[in-house]
């Protein structure tokens, strides 16, 4: 079944495009086509590390109406999945999903997916504040449950802080069948190094610039990251 994935976390920070980025390589390191559509208009970053590395990464400005709409043609055009790199604010392009208007940019998600036969699965990437938690909860009332598989990321970036007001509030609400996935750590020297060379995960341990250490660790993270997405069901194997 064709998955259309958004990476989403509404606010700025919360490490969407870090998901992006490893979700991606992880896709490219198992040999399963996907199409990328980076979706934030101001800092690119998916679009920098994979344009080309071997297909185009399409750039589309999703908060507008006009980009909901390519977004959707692109997916519609495409035979496998693909993967959206939602800016801050992506919650703006998530509505419009749901609007059922004749408009343009205006979506009936689940009567089109269900006719497809698609699937619209978000990433949602959270961190331990309040901000992002009461941000998940609303798409979660918002987005339909027929047709979306939600996959919840916990990024550790507060280090050693737990996610206490997420394990209250999930303990309260019907997650259904939500994965819980946790993103791994990665040196920043190895974000460092690829965002100098322009590179992405799956051509680190090709970098002349990367030494042998941080080629170990990225390797790492991406082993660690393609078992949480096969825990979830997005990657075969």
């Amino acid at each position: 079944m064709k998955r259309l994935i958004l990476i989403h976390g509404d606010k700025g920070g919360t490490g969407k495009s870090h998901t992006a980025h490893l979700t991606a390589a992880a896709y490219r390191a198992a040999g399963q086509p996907l199409l990328l559509i980076d979706g934030d208009a101001k800092n690119p970053g998916l679009h920098r590390a994979f344009n080309f590395k071997p297909d185009e990464v399409l750039r589309i400005n999703v908060r507008k109406p006009e980009g909901v709409d390519q977004l959707c043609e692109a997916f519609l055009a495409t035979p496998g999945d693909v993967l959206v790199d939602l800016p801050a604010g992506g919650s703006d392009m998530t509505v419009r999903l749901v609007g059922g208007g004749s408009a343009e940019g205006a979506v009936d998600v689940e009567s089109l997916f269900a006719e497809i036969g698609a699937k619209l699965t978000i990433l949602f990437v959270i961190d331990q504040g309040r901000d992002s938690v009461v941000a998940l909860n609303q798409e979660l009332q918002l987005m339909p449950r027929s047709v979306t598989d939600w996959i919840i990321v916990r990024n550790n970036r507060l280090e050693d802080a737990p996610f206490m007001r997420f394990e209250k509030w999930s303990g309260q609400v019907d997650l259904g069948r939500a994965a819980i996935l946790d993103m791994p750590r990665l040196d920043r020297k190895v974000i460092e190094v690829m965002i100098d060379a322009k590179a992405n995960l799956a051509e680190l341990s090709a970098l002349e610039t990367a030494s042998a250490l941080l080629k170990m660790r990225g390797q790492a993270a991406l082993r660690l990251w393609s078992a949480e997405l096969r825990k979830a069901g997005l990657l075969n194997g």
